[in-house]
């Protein structure tokens, strides 16, 4: 059983960040985005920010807004869970994924090495 004051807390920033990465690939600002799928701007904010877990009808509404069926998006979603995870004291805000797996990678050596 995990200690995880908030075990919700890993896929709604999966979320998050997935919604982030499909309005910026379309280089849309977070108005655009949130008049494309109707969903109000302080919501969508919190979504991005992982303060909010989002209802499957919300995730159907961004769906449609990118143009990608809602299985896509969810498998967009998924691939980010299964990205490994730095330690949580290690700040990953404005990092790319590469940047986040490398570290996360080296976390993972550093225990291992320390292990041995």
């Amino acid at each position: 059983m995990s200690n995880d004051p908030d075990p919700g807390s890993r896929y709604r920033t999966a979320i998050g960040q997935t919604i982030a990465a499909c309005r910026a690939e379309r280089g849309w600002s977070l108005r655009a985005c949130a008049e494309t799928s109707g969903i109000s701007l302080a919501y969508l904010s919190e979504l991005e920010h992982g303060q909010k877990e989002p209802s499957g009808a919300t995730l159907e509404q961004l769906s449609r807004a990118f143009n990608v069926p809602l299985a896509d998006l969810l498998r967009l979603i998924a691939d980010r869970l299964e990205l490994p995870q730095p330690p949580p004291e290690i700040p990953t805000e404005g990092l790319d994924h590469a940047e986040i797996e490398q570290i996360a990678e080296f976390a993972e050596w550093l225990r291992w090495k320390k292990g041995r």
